[in-house]
């Protein structure tokens, strides 16, 4: 299945190099989850805060991807 990535702030520098600025498209395995996708870019579990599947936010890492989804990924917050 191909999937759109969007990742984020400091979360960029996990692209793959053939990506755009801020997203890439990516061929995933039917069934792979936010876990997957996040295992293959090599993002350390602190580093991705929030997760939204197609604009919703979805905090299970376990729900598996559909083709065609987007994939929206957020370092945590800080500032004041």
């Amino acid at each position: 299945m191909n999937i759109e990535v969007r990742l984020f702030a400091s979360l960029r520098r996990y692209l793959p190099s053939s990506a755009s600025a801020t997203s890439a498209r990516m061929d995933m395995p039917a069934g792979a989850t936010i876990a997957d996708v996040l295992e293959k870019l090599g993002i350390p579990a602190g580093a991705a805060h929030m997760t939204l599947v197609n604009g919703s936010q979805e905090p299970n890492r376990d729900r598996q991807l559909e083709d065609g989804c987007t994939l929206s990924v957020l370092p945590p917050v800080a500032g004041g």
